[in-house]
């Protein structure tokens, strides 16, 4: 289905964000049960101190669509923004990509140190990968749980985010676009298959649907990752962008007029790109 060249009406997503704030507020608060000083101070920085939650607002979405908003499903989808902000304290750091500031505020190596930085990333990872057992959950779906934790920890791992890392770190200034793609790839896609697949924690679908899910959050992380490459001045036009957006409908499509939720935030996205940059409406 070919996509509107129109700029999309703005999606209000403001209630799902609003149940992730309240969501990471609650882990935070509840993870305080020793004495890590600003090292815990710097992980409620990290995580409390804005961005846009489009992970854990897709995750919602995709549960919307599946009927499926379960306090599993939303504590899934918590627990992917904790694994991305500690992500994000990782990249910032002086030995990686040196950022002094990160959503309008002082990185948090540069408000709090490396040391109190690096143990922050650390305990966000920890947080996320037990906050997901720690939930009362329906009788049987603890299996479910378990892999999600398996799948949230394998994101991280040598064929995931820090491969990513590693390899962006080897580049030099005449790589080519398509290897800075990969590398871009391998860092923001995994996240979003995740995000996809914490929406349909705990629903009763068959195999092809799951796969459909998952491959519709891999899309969907693929157009997002290409608003950053439009931002860059790397694209010189959004066809690539809307392709990817394209893909990602025509497999949200799948699922019906159950698809409305799933479409909206395309529609977002859509909009997104289109008001974060002019020159390429």
């Amino acid at each position: 289905m070919p996509h509107s060249s129109q700029t999309a009406t703005v999606v209000d997503i403001r209630a799902e964000r609003e149940a992730i704030e309240r969501e990471l507020e609650a882990l935070l608060t509840a993870s305080i049960d020793g004495d890590c000083g600003a090292a815990q101070e710097a992980m409620r920085f990290a995580v409390l101190g804005g961005g846009k939650r489009i992970r854990p607002v897709l995750s919602l979405r995709v549960a919307a669509m599946l009927n499926n908003r379960t306090p599993m499903a939303v504590r899934a989808a918590a627990a992917v923004e904790l694994f991305h902000c500690a992500s994000l304290i990782v990249d910032d750091l002086p030995a990686m990509d040196n950022e002094m500031e990160r959503r309008g505020q002082p990185a948090v190596h540069v408000r709090f140190g490396e040391a109190n930085a690096i143990l922050a990333a650390f305990g966000l990872v920890a947080l996320a990968a037990r906050s997901v057992l720690e939930l009362s959950t329906p009788q049987g779906a603890l299996p479910q749980l378990v892999q999600f934790q398996k799948r949230l920890l394998r994101t991280l791992d040598c064929a995931g985010l820090i491969a990513g890392q590693a390899r962006d770190l080897s580049l030099s200034g005449e790589e080519s676009l398509c290897t800075r793609a990969a590398v871009n790839e391998m860092k923001t896609v995994p996240l979003f298959e995740l995000a996809a697949e914490a929406g349909m924690l705990g629903a009763e679908l068959n195999g092809e649907e799951r796969q459909r899910v998952r491959l519709f959050g891999r899309e969907f992380g693929r157009a997002f990752q290409l608003i950053d490459d439009l931002l860059d001045g790397d694209l010189e036009h959004r066809q690539p962008f809307l392709r990817h957006l394209d893909a990602a409908r025509d497999l949200a499509g799948g699922f019906g007029d159950r698809s409305l939720p799933v479409f909206e935030i395309l529609e977002f996205l859509h909009a997104y790109a289109a008001q974060t940059n002019p020159r390429h409406r």
